[in-house]
């Protein structure tokens, strides 16, 4: 690699009166830029994390329903399922609205059945007792409710509550009431407002007051491989070959995913058009820097320079700027996401009184995630944005004459 081309442009850096500080702030509108769009890359990374978490721990991965004049029983699916290699497990998927009582407060809720005790657990990391899962001495059915209900009711472990069912009656419109009451076995951690307002009971309880083990037409499935369903939803009408209906979880939720990257792109281009505009004033900066140095110019064409070399030389010269400032901006944002806890507990002990930083939903909401081919995507696209614009004065110098400026 040829060096002389950086060592005479770094001889040609200005350093003088307002043309620094020009440079300066071209500088700083470069690193602000930068700044800006990995800090907003990276909320919107964190973002579509926790979006990721809380959809994927809160509804079934795949939905599968079976038509009313197939022959197909819930349970033959079910077995098939479990020697996939793609399911983690299958169970049917039943869901209630009801209304939950208690201490003369009352709430609409989903009441939601589980099979498998183990991955309840394992989903909301909460400890459940592993006796009486479906009944205590009593013969009742014990219950298992998110933090939010247990805070809004002020519930503990072991309380009693009264649940209320809206049912429906077979061979007619009407509805009927069915009324429980159950003492709390478990209260689980909700992972977002999915799951605020939910409540867990066992499959038996269903099959026994609602004789639903029967009449069931949906199952729910959750995989090893969330973000690939389609295909493994393919896969498992291949192997059940018979008529069913089934949808996964992003084709419910796939509006969320294409507002995020829509927002990415608008950021992207916003802050570019920042970028672009640092760099004209670079431009201003090399286009002086050519006028000052005519001489120099015709020196070096005099000796021999080629109009590559003083196109790169100039062309080095502009790009010097533009990488710098890239770099302080990539440096400065990634110091700052990889102490964003410590910078918001700072923010958050001084300033009591900010409105911004007192909200509990504000510091809890914001969190960052660093990528690190957002950081390489950034930066060639700037670096190409440099080397366009600062093309033309580059060319410009190259063709000065020297017999021209030497006389």
């Amino acid at each position: 690699m040829n060096f002389l081309p950086i060592l005479i442009a770094k001889r040609f850096r200005i350093i003088k009166n307002s043309i620094f500080f020009i440079s300066v702030l071209s500088n700083f509108g470069v690193s602000f830029s930068i700044f800006v769009l990995i800090i907003s890359f990276s909320m919107l990374n964190s973002f579509k994390e926790s979006i990721n978490t809380t959809i994927l721990s809160s509804i079934p991965h795949g939905i599968i329903q079976i038509p009313n004049q197939s022959f197909l029983n819930w349970k033959d699916i079910v077995k098939k399922l479990q020697f996939s290699s793609d399911i983690m497990y299958a169970e049917p998927y039943i869901v209630h609205d009801g209304l939950l009582v208690k201490n003369r407060k009352i709430k609409l809720i989903n009441i939601k059945s589980f099979y498998y005790q183990k991955y309840l657990k394992k989903n909301f990391r909460h400890h459940i007792n592993q006796n009486n899962i479906t009944g205590n001495r009593k013969g009742n059915y014990r219950i298992i409710i998110s933090s939010d209900l247990s805070k809004y009711f002020s519930i503990k472990e072991n309380d009693w509550i009264h649940l209320i069912f809206l049912h429906s009656k077979k061979k007619s419109k009407d509805f009927s009431l069915k009324y429980f009451s159950l003492q709390v076995q478990s209260i689980f951690h909700e992972h977002g407002l999915l799951d605020s307002n939910t409540v867990f009971l066992p499959f038996n309880f269903f099959k026994k007051f609602f004789n639903v083990n029967n009449n069931i037409k949906t199952i729910e499935l959750h995989m090893f491989h969330p973000l690939d369903s389609d295909n493994v939803l393919k896969k498992i009408k291949k192997e059940i070959n018979s008529p069913i209906f089934s949808y996964n979880w992003i084709q419910v939720y796939k509006n969320i995913y294409q507002n995020i990257k829509t927002i990415k792109m608008i950021i992207y281009f916003t802050l570019l058009l920042l970028i672009i505009i640092s760099c004209f004033s670079i431009v201003s900066i090399l286009i002086t820097t050519i006028f000052r140095k005519t001489k120099e110019i015709a020196i070096l064409r005099s000796i021999g320079a080629s109009n590559f070399l003083i196109q790169t030389i100039f062309l080095y010269h502009g790009l010097s700027y533009i990488i710098f400032g890239n770099v302080i901006g990539i440096l400065i944002s990634t110091i700052t996401i990889l102490n964003y806890s410590k910078i918001m507990f700072i923010l958050k002990t001084y300033f009591k009184n900010n409105i911004l930083f007192d909200s509990v939903y504000y510091y809890n909401f914001i969190s960052l995630k660093l990528d690190f081919l957002d950081i390489v995507f950034i930066f060639i696209s700037t670096v190409i944005i440099g080397i366009i614009v600062n093309w033309y004065p580059a060319y410009y110098a190259s063709k000065i004459h020297p017999n021209k400026i030497l006389k």
